[in-house]
C-alpha cells in the first residue's frame, strides 16, 4: 500500500512539474517575442528594450550588464531541461510503443491525441534548435540590438534556425497551454473544449505572424 501511495505521489509530482514548467516557459516565450517585436516600432524602441533587459538603469554609465541576459539564458536552459526530462516519462520511446500508438490512432481518431502527437514532434525539433539559440544569445549578449541581431539573423544566416524554431515553439506552447487548461479543469464540456481550441489556434497564428514580421523587420538593419 505504501509503495502504491508513493508511486501516486511521484506521478502527481511529475504532472505538476511538467505543467508548471511548461506554463512558465510558455509565458516567457510570449513575453520574449513581445520584447523582440519592439523592432517593429523602430531601432530606438528595441535598443531601449535591450538596455532595460540589461538593467541599464542600475549602472552608472547607462550601458547595463549584458551578463544578465546570459543568466536568463542559462535559467531557461535549466528549466527546459527539467521540462524535457519530465515529459520524456510519458513519451512512447520504444518501437513497440510507437507502433501501438499508431495503431490506436488509426482506430480512434481523436483530435486531442493528434495535438499531443504534434506537441511531441515539435518538442523534438525544439530540443535540437533551442540550444543553438540560447548559446548564440548567452555567449554574446552585448550584440543584442537592431544592428547586432540583424547581422546575426540575416548576414550570418541564423534565420534558418530562428524561423523553424519560431513555428515549432509557438505551436508547442499553444498546444501545451491548451492541454494544461484541460488537465486542470478549465473545460468541463465539449463546447468549452472547442472554444479553447479556437483560442489556441488564434494565439498560434497571432504570435507566429508577429514573429515572422519581427524577423523581416531586421532586414533593413542587416546591411
Amino acid at each position: 500500500m505504501a509503495i502504491k501511495l508513493n508511486i501516486k505521489k511521484w506521478s502527481a509530482w511529475l504532472d505538476l512539474s511538467q505543467s508548471l514548467s511548461g506554463v512558465i516557459l510558455a509565458v516567457f516565450l510570449w513575453t520574449h517575442l513581445v520584447l523582440v517585436s519592439s523592432i517593429l516600432l523602430g531601432a530606438d524602441a528595441m535598443s531601449w528594450v535591450a538596455r532595460t533587459m540589461e538593467l541599464s538603469f542600475l549602472s552608472a554609465d547607462g550601458h547595463g550588464y549584458p551578463w544578465v541576459v546570459t543568466c536568463i539564458a542559462i535559467g531557461i536552459a535549466i528549466l527546459t531541461l527539467v521540462h524535457v526530462l519530465v515529459a520524456l516519462q510519458k513519451l512512447p520511446m520504444s518501437l513497440r510503443q510507437q507502433r501501438a500508438l499508431h495503431q490506436q490512432m488509426q482506430v480512434i481518431d481523436h483530435s486531442d491525441t493528434r495535438l499531443w502527437r504534434w506537441q511531441a514532434i515539435t518538442g523534438v525539433v525544439i530540443l535540437l534548435l533551442l540550444p543553438v539559440h540560447l548559446w548564440l544569445i548567452g555567449s554574446a549578449p552585448e550584440t543584442i540590438g537592431p544592428q547586432g541581431s540583424a547581422d546575426r539573423i540575416w548576414n550570418q544566416g541564423v534565420w534558418m534556425v530562428y524561423l523553424p524554431l519560431l513555428l515549432t515553439v509557438e505551436l508547442h506552447a499553444a498546444i501545451g497551454i491548451y492541454r494544461v487548461a484541460l488537465k486542470w479543469g478549465a473545460a468541463r464540456d465539449l463546447n468549452n473544449r472547442s472554444r479553447l481550441r479556437k483560442i489556441k489556434t488564434i494565439v498560434s497564428v497571432l504570435f507566429v505572424t508577429v514573429g515572422v514580421a519581427s524577423l523581416l523587420a531586421f532586414l533593413p538593419y542587416a546591411s
